[in-house]
């Protein structure tokens, strides 16, 4: 600081040269008299500049005020221990002051001015400011895990839920505490711990998981399907590494999903019956149409329909009507030879019609015994054919 003596300024001493805080006189009409060469290095305005209009201009706009309210004070015998403002960098930036000042009320009314010291506080008041942001964002975060109705936790690499919000108690009835008291596995269902704990390891292990299902056991004994997205952030120390979950309770959509599943299933099987009926024409005489496309699963359904038709209904022919296939391969062929030759085992007569002529041709190619299987070309000519035959069996047997 420049002391005065008489109205008359003294030599700067050392120290207020090389000073690193900011050390200025102010007078009553608000301009700067002394100023150290901090000033400028740390403004980068020269000194000459910061005198040669009041230091009020100086000030960001936004602490003006509050600025000539504090000098004000100043003058009449208040103390500053520490105000912050901002002032303006040559390049046009603003730097955070932290300022200590006082004005020697003994000094003649026209002789008062205002001792100063400064220190470049802006670093400070960033970290101040980040810090404050993530305090504020911690609370947000903190009022989130609290009310979200996704079960969030995390995880360490002991296998301990680390953290656990109170949406487990609402979904599960396990309070946080419990969820966190013993290794995650035990609450899991046996039959999905194997994968769940390679789950956990390819977690730490960097990977993401995007929807993982598993089965946890609630506080009653029964068990809710979860389905995770979890992940591992690789910049934590690795020390103290943790596995960052949330999962969403999905039991009634897997019910559901069962339900149609079931449903599908039955509605499989009844197409498949419609796809292959046993058509009565009289009580001892059935048709059974082929229809679309045949593959081996078709076949044996086609197969076990007709054996199973004739056995519980003790019928004598089995019209075989392939006029709807749209292709007869030579495995579909043969499914067919066989399968009259097992109604002729249970009794029953094979009429095979609408054969096409390339048909006609892959059986005959396949060289398979057709002996006791009569062909027609037409579902009529069949019909006729079995009526007439089944009215001669009649015949025969009523003499």
């Amino acid at each position: 600081m420049r002391p005065r003596k008489g109205g008359h300024e003294v030599s700067n001493d050392k120290l207020f040269q090389v000073s690193a805080g900011l050390l200025a006189t102010a007078d009553a009409s608000g301009r700067f008299r002394d100023l150290s060469p901090a000033w400028e290095r740390t403004l980068g305005w020269s000194l000459d500049e910061l005198r040669s209009k009041p230091f009020i201009e100086f000030v960001h706009p936004g602490d003006r005020e509050a600025t000539l309210a504090e000098a004000a004070g100043l003058f009449k015998g208040q103390t500053t221990t520490r105000f912050d403002n901002r002032y303006v960098c040559k390049d046009g930036s603003y730097r955070w002051l932290g300022w200590t000042a006082c004005v020697d009320m003994n000094d003649a009314p026209s002789e008062r001015r205002i001792y100063a010291t400064a220190l470049d506080v802006t670093s400070d008041r960033e970290r101040l400011s980040q810090l404050s942001e993530t305090a504020e964002l911690a609370g947000v975060y903190e009022r989130l895990f609290q009310v979200s109705v996704g079960l969030l936790v995390t995880l360490d690499e002991n296998g301990y839920f680390r953290h656990a919000n109170p949406a487990w108690e609402r979904t599960l009835g396990w309070l946080p505490e419990e969820m966190t008291s013993k290794p995650f596995i035990e609450f899991v269902h046996p039959d999905d711990r194997e994968a769940t704990l390679a789950e956990a390891t390819a977690l730490f292990q960097g990977r993401m998981t995007i929807r993982f299902d598993n089965r946890y056991r609630c506080k009653d004994g029964s068990y809710r399907w979860l389905a995770w997205t979890a992940f591992m952030d690789p910049t934590e120390d690795s020390s103290d590494r943790l596995v960052y979950g949330t999962a969403h309770d999905v039991t009634s959509y897997r019910d559901l999903l069962e339900q149609l599943e079931r449903t599908l299933a039955r509605l499989r099987d009844t197409m498949q019956a419609m796809s292959t009926p046993l058509m009565p024409i009289t009580d001892r005489i059935v048709v059974m149409p082929l229809v679309g496309q045949m593959d081996s699963d078709r076949v044996s359904q086609v197969m076990s329909v007709a054996l199973e038709g004739v056995q519980a209904t003790q019928v004598q022919i089995v019209i075989l009507d392939v006029t709807g296939l749209r292709d007869i391969d030579t495995k579909v062929a043969s499914a067919l030879v066989d399968t009259a030759k097992a109604l002729q085992l249970l009794g029953a007569k094979t009429i095979l019609t609408g054969i096409r002529p390339a048909v006609a041709q892959t059986l005959v190619g396949l060289g398979l015994d057709l002996a006791g299987i009569v062909t027609k070309g037409t579902l009529q000519s069949a019909i006729a054919f079995a009526l007439h035959s089944d009215q001669r069996s009649a015949a025969l047997l009523s003499r």
